[in-house]
């Protein structure tokens, strides 16, 4: 039997310098171990997987806004995760939305062979902002510019899935190569260090005072 959707309104809050330059710091060490992940496996998204922590299944994510036009339109957008979620902008900004889901037999989007009809609430959210979603919130986004986001997962078995249009809805195009994406790689790091930097320096002034 599988779970009705869920729906919460935004819990946010902006983490501190020392966890962001932490966070940073350990996308930073991914990056010039592993590179670039596969444009193949989203095709609007690159993703890492991190090492667990307190249970938690953990990924880095980047996002660019010439990937694709991210309209939630298409199929392989909308989706839900089976256990409850945690992101921190570390990087960029982007048009986070998540949907409120009310049955209706007129409804354009289904779950579990149910048509809904969803109801969007977008947050613009920019780096050092931490969002968290409990399970089976339909959520998604579109990035504003080149964007780094660390992210947990309850890992508690369930799995979540996308609340998709009828099938004659087509994907969205995806237009860029490996090799496109393997030339951000400098941007990256140049920007992450950037980060650091600017993240450090308060301390570092209080320090000399």
């Amino acid at each position: 039997m599988g779970r009705p959707l869920a729906f919460q309104t935004w819990q946010e809050h902006q983490a501190t310098p020392a966890r962001l330059v932490e966070l940073l710091l350990e996308c930073k060490a991914v990056l010039l171990d592993r590179g670039m992940a596969s444009m193949d496996e989203y095709g609007d998204m690159l993703k890492w997987g991190l090492r667990r922590q307190d249970g938690k299944v953990r990924s880095m994510h980047v996002y660019h806004p010439g990937w694709c036009s991210f309209s939630d339109r298409f199929r392989g957008t909308i989706h839900y995760h089976g256990g409850a979620i945690r992101g921190t902008l570390l990087l960029g900004r982007f048009e986070h939305a998540i949907y409120e889901a009310t049955p209706d037999p007129d409804g354009d989007r289904f779950h579990l062979g149910r048509p809904y009809r969803l109801t969007k609430h977008t947050r613009l959210q920019a780096a050092g902002t931490t969002y968290e979603l409990p399970a089976m919130v339909p959520h998604w986004l579109k990035p504003l510019e080149l964007t780094l986001t660390s992210f947990e997962e309850e890992d508690n078995g369930e799995m979540g899935d996308l609340v998709n249009p009828a099938d004659d809805v087509g994907i969205d195009d995806h237009l860029w190569t490996q090799e496109q994406a393997d030339a951000l790689l400098p941007v990256l790091l140049q920007r992450i260090d950037e980060r650091i930097d600017s993240l450090r320096q308060p301390a570092i002034a209080a320090a000399s005072n």
